[in-house]
């Protein structure tokens, strides 16, 4: 995903002579392609990332379109409060990406990793919120967003070689990439992000439906249909499962009156930091979600047995 960014940055520049990029001191390469072809619509603010999201609502207030960039861990997460009160309050049409969201600069440790932006962001109003799985989604969230009249949030997980899906994606709404193998299959995996691709290979062994939701807000209220015949579904996101897309799936159905709470399982980080340093794989052992885990935790769901104390 990260690396589509640098041609859509070209390609809002080439189009739209007031769009401009912030940047909190991060990103470098991305930004070479703009700053060889624009030099001046590039600020580079240094480590001073409250002071980024004031001056980009300025800039939007006197015309400009402007995209600020930086670690998920400082943007959205160290900026909280300025989102709130500079570009939600006000509704502005500031770009917001938070780039390796979730345990992916797993190396830093906690100080790095965010796993809780989603439900930080979900309750301030006026502001959408992004999370796609791969260039493609990318593509579709941000054309969203550059359109969008009130602030957007993209969070940008783990990159990974392959695409999800083959081809562009129409929109922003959830998407069925996995098809039941059988009409009689009553479980669905509803995925987002960088666990869409863990998701989708386990959908695909089994022969289950598998979904991936890159919009979190507004509510993507076109799940509910999609989930109309399941039994149980298994909700997988690189994010606390409190106030993320779990959170999010079971307040859609409760709301539409369908499925039982216990029948929706989270998969998703355990309430705690990682205390040990490693690969973003090592990471993720620490809250039961690597590859290997999730398949097993997927397996156990799949028949019924997954135990309280496995979940995320």
């Amino acid at each position: 995903m990260r690396q589509i960014l640098p041609s859509l940055f070209l390609e809002a520049a080439d189009s739209d002579e007031r769009f401009l990029v912030l940047s909190g001191d991060h990103g470098y390469e991305l930004f070479d392609a703009l700053r060889s072809r624009y030099p001046d619509r590039l600020v580079n603010v240094g480590v001073s990332e409250q002071s980024m999201v004031g001056i980009a609502a300025g800039l939007c207030r006197t015309g400009f379109h402007p995209c600020i960039y930086g670690l998920a861990a400082f943007v959205p997460m160290r900026v909280l409060e300025q989102v709130k009160i500079d570009l939600c309050y006000g509704s502005l049409p500031v770009i917001v990406l938070g780039d390796g969201a979730g345990l992916t600069y797993s190396v830093l440790g906690a100080s790095h990793q965010c796993g809780e932006d989603v439900a930080c962001l979900r309750p301030l109003p006026n502001i959408a919120i992004y999370s796609p799985c791969d260039a493609h989604e990318f593509r579709a969230c941000w054309s969203e967003a550059r359109g969008g009249s009130h602030p957007s949030y993209l969070r940008i997980g783990k990159d990974h070689p392959d695409d999800i899906h083959s081809g562009p994606v129409s929109g922003t709404s959830p998407i069925v990439v996995s098809e039941a193998a059988h009409a009689s299959s009553r479980s669905v995996i509803v995925a987002t992000g960088a666990m869409v691709r863990v998701g989708l290979r386990f959908a695909h062994e089994h022969g289950i439906r598998c979904i991936s939701v890159p919009r979190l807000k507004p509510a993507p209220v076109s799940l509910i249909p999609l989930l109309a015949d399941a039994q149980r579904v298994a909700v997988l996101e690189e994010h606390v499962s409190a106030g993320g897309l779990w959170s999010l799936v079971l307040e859609m159905l409760q709301s539409a009156g369908t499925m039982q709470p216990s029948n929706i399982e989270p998969i998703g980080l355990r309430d705690s930091f990682t205390q040990t340093a490693g690969d973003h794989q090592h990471a993720l052992s620490e809250h039961g979600l690597a590859d290997g885990q999730v398949a097993n935790r997927l397996t156990q769901w799949l028949q019924g047995s997954l135990r309280t104390d496995d979940r995320g």
